[in-house]
Formats: structure tokens, C-alpha cells, sequence
């Protein structure tokens, strides 16, 4: 209602009570008159007035405020009919109005409309909301998914020992999936992918604690040919490991969670070589120092690049959907759902090893990314503690851990090393030995002896 209609009301009571009209209102009508004329706006006003009419159709007022319905009325409906709030408006108003009968109908159609809008809205919401966690899901656990699939993978070689031509045309898959983001770094003697990503594990009632998580992916060959293969987690990598995917500190000096913690990890690898090797034995192995690698990142010679498995860089995680996370690997193809598509000149393995050793006519470097040769290589070689060992079909896996007092270089992981054939003895030294008998059979003797339980 207008200010103008306010005064009309006003002075209308007023001359009622000047000429002495024997009007006498009673409180409930005084107080829903009152509601009308001192309501907020106008919309609000005209639904008071609607209340006043059917709380008091007789009322001392009714008279006056139900001219000024009708006459609001036509307006009212135009420029509310068209939307669901204004034919909500409208009905609240005027619910026996001469445009009701058309308002429901109406109503009820947008209303089916905007509900249907609504359940789309909210399965998009929900749609993203699955995305997102999907996305961090892959972001906690893509460690896992990398060691799994890298062990599996290389186990899977079918011609170890071979030259690195003949390895990366006879394992396309293999070759694909190592030629992609992150590029491999490699030397005449070896080839290496570098992951690292940071994390953070949340701490009750404090600020998180930042960590990062680094694994180095190495291809070792022995004059071009391919003998060894190795998955390196530096700093007590199966701790970060753990504490990145289960978001919990793991204090290295403990013992029982530091074996928690390699146990954990053991049961995620150890499955994944059981898979593609099933026949595979149990073997007794003391691993030998684990070599520095002799290629670097050129942006961080400690170890690793910033990137992650996939083909992305890291990406900062949404605060307010991850607050616990730092940052974490953009959401791209894992491992082992790479494409496996036929790779760009210079992108497959078998380029990248020959610009590298300088076969393809090249000065000894990928032009892409040149070659990083490691310097300080440390003095004293850390011996790293078996956990189990394996032979399958003339290969000899070996996982291990780093040392009590062992970090940085003394690394977590895995190698798995090809056990050349030996050269069978020539018939005629056997059948020499043979005739000469003496000190020959005697050592023959002794060993089976020994060999004897």
C-alpha cells in the first residue's frame, strides 16, 4: 500500500470519529488494521490487507481496503503472472481473486518446471561433488597405482637381457607408458623418471604437516642391453608413502610404525608381482648397495620434478574441498591407463636411449632434455636391508628398506635384475677333467659331501 492509500485510511478513520460515527472497532480489528498500515513495503501490505479481509469481513476498515484490492488487482496480475514467485505472490494475495482459477494451473506447471531444474541442479552438484572425490581419491592413492602398474610392467618384459632397440619394439606398451610425461632423463648407462609430489597429513587441533614423496623409476643397461630395473623411494620412501596415502605421521625413529609402515607397503607390491608371476620362488637375497643415479633433474638435483604420474603438472587442491590437502597431481590418465598410441618421432624409448648414447648422430643428449650427470656422488655406499626376495623365469626381484640410521640416498623399493644364462662347458674340457680324475674329482667329492644334509 502507498503512502497515499495510508492517509486515505487514516483521515477516513478520522472523519469517522469527527462526525461521530457510532463505529466502534474492537481490539482484533484494530490490530489487523494496524498490520496494514504499517507494513514494510507494499507486497507485504497488500497480503495484510488480504488477512484483514478474511479475518474481519465485516471490519470497520473492510469497506476501504477492499476498493483498494480490486482496484491493485489488475496490476498486480500482470506483472506477477509470468514467473513462479510472482503467481505465488499473487494467490497469497488474492486467493479468491478473478484470476485465481488461471494462477493454479499455471503455478503448478512452473512449479513442475523448476522442480525438475532443481533435481538437475542437484545431480550436477552431486555428479561434481563424486568427480572431486574421485579426483582427490586418485591424488592420495596414485603412488600405489604407479608402483603397481611399473611393477607389474617390468616384470612383464619379454626379452630381458636384449638390447634397449629390441626391448622397446617388442614391449610397445611398456616403451609407450615410459616415454611419456614425466620424460625420462637418460645416459648411456641408464634411464630415469623422476615423481615427486608434496602432501600434507592433518594434525588436530594444530596446523598440517607438510611432506613430499619422491620415486624414482630406473632402467639400467649393461652395454645396450637391458638388465635391470628399479623403483627407488629416497628418505624412507615407504613411510611417506604410507603417511601420504592414509594421511598419518609416521615417525621413522619408532619402530613399530616404520615397520608398520614397510609391511603396508609390502602388501601392495608384493601382490602386484605375484599377479604377473605366479610360479615365482621364494629366494634368500642380501641386496648390494644401491647405486647413485647418475642422472639428475637439472630444477632439483636432490631427486626429483615436480610432477606426478600422468601428464599434468601438480595441481593446488580446492581449499574448501580438500583442506587437508597441500597439493597433489592434476587428474590425468594413471599409469596404466596411458593410451597406448603409436608415440610421436623422438617420444618412444628407443629414441630417447639412442639420442642419449649419441647413436642417432647426436652429440651423446636428447635435445629436448639434455642430459644432468649427478655430482658429490656420496663416498660411502649404504647397504640396504632385504625384506623378501623372489626368481621367476631367469629374473631375481628384490624388495628392501632403507637402514635405522640410513636417509636421503638410502632408498625404500624394489630392483629386478636379469640372471644371464651361463655358457654351457665345452664337451671336450668336460670330458679333460674327466680323464685327469685327481684333485678335480676329490673337489667333486667334497662338494656333494658338503652339499649332503
Amino acid at each position: 500500500m502507498s503512502q497515499t492509500m495510508k492517509k486515505v485510511f487514516f483521515l477516513v478513520a478520522l472523519s469517522a470519529l469527527l462526525a461521530g460515527c457510532a463505529v466502534f472497532a474492537s481490539k482484533a480489528d484494530y490490530a489487523a488494521y494496524r498490520d496494514v498500515r504499517m507494513a514494510e513495503d507494499d507486497r507485504a501490505q497488500v497480503v495484510a490487507m488480504q488477512e484483514y479481509m478474511s479475518e474481519n469481513p465485516e471490519g470497520s476498515w473492510a469497506t476501504e481496503i477492499q476498493a483498494e484490492r480490486v482496484r491493485l488487482e489488475p496490476e498486480i496480475w500482470e506483472s506477477n503472472r509470468s514467473s513462479k514467485e510472482g503467481l505465488e505472490f499473487y494467490l497469497s494475495a488474492f486467493p479468491d481473486g478473478p484470476h485465481a482459477a488461471e494462477a493454479r494451473p499455471r503455478l503448478a506447471a512452473l512449479q513442475t518446471v523448476s522442480g525438475r531444474r532443481d533435481e538437475e541442479a542437484e545431480e550436477a552438484r552431486e555428479v561434481e561433488r563424486q568427480r572431486r572425490e574421485a579426483l582427490l581419491e586418485r591424488q592420495r592413492t596414485w603412488l600405489t597405482r604407479a608402483t603397481q602398474f611399473w611393477t607389474r610392467t617390468m616384470i612383464s618384459i619379454n626379452n630381458w637381457g636384449s638390447p634397449i632397440s629390441d626391448v622397446a619394439r617388442r614391449n610397445r606398451s611398456f616403451s609407450e607408458a615410459f616415454g611419456v610425461a614425466p620424460r625420462p632423463r637418460c645416459s648411456e648407462t641408464e634411464c630415469i623418471k623422476f615423481y615427486m609430489a608434496d602432501y600434507a597429513i592433518p594434525v588436530p587441533g594444530s596446523t598440517r604437516i607438510e611432506r613430499k614423496v619422491e620415486l624414482m623409476l630406473r632402467l639400467r643397461m649393461t652395454e645396450g642391453r637391458v638388465v635391470r630395473a628399479e623403483l627407488l623411494m629416497p628418505n624412507k620412501g615407504f613411510s611417506r608413502w604410507y603417511e601420504q596415502e592414509n594421511r598419518t605421521v609416521v615417525v621413522d625413529e619408532d619402530p613399530t610404525q616404520r615397520s608398520e609402515a614397510i609391511e603396508w607397503a609390502l602388501a601392495r607390491i608384493v601382490p602386484a608381482i605375484r599377479e604377473v608371476a605366479p610360479n615365482a620362488s621364494n629366494l634368500d637375497i642380501f641386496p648390494e648397495p644401491i647405486d647413485p643415479p647418475t642422472v639428475r633433474h637439472p630444477d632439483h638435483p636432490e631427486l626429483g620434478a615436480a610432477v606426478a604420474p600422468g601428464d599434468g603438472p601438480i595441481e593446488e587442491a580446492a581449499p574448501e574441498a580438500a583442506p587437508e590437502v597441500a597439493a597433489a597431481p592434476e587428474e590425468a590418465p594413471a599409469p596404466e591407463e596411458t593410451p597406448q598410441e603409436t608415440p610421436q618421432e623422438g617420444g618412444g624409448l628407443d629414441d630417447l636411449l639412442s639420442a642419449a648414447s649419441g647413436t642417432d648422430g647426436t652429440t651423446g643428449q636428447d635435445g629436448a632434455d639434455p642430459v644432468a650427470q649427478a655430482q658429490d656422488q656420496p663416498e660411502e655406499m649404504v647397504l640396504p636391508i632385504a625384506l623378501q626376495g623372489f626368481s621367476a623365469g631367469g629374473l631375481r626381484i628384490a624388495l628392501f628398506a632403507a637402514g635405522e640410521e640410513d636417509y636421503g640416498m638410502a632408498y625404500d623399493g624394489l630392483f629386478i635384475e636379469f640372471e644371464a644364462p651361463r655358457d654351457p662347458e665345452p664337451e671336450g674340457r668336460r670330458r679333460g677333467r674327466r680323464r685327469r680324475g685327481g684333485m678335480g674329482g676329490m673337489g667333486m667329492g667334497m662338494a656333494t659331501m658338503a652339499a649332503t644334509p
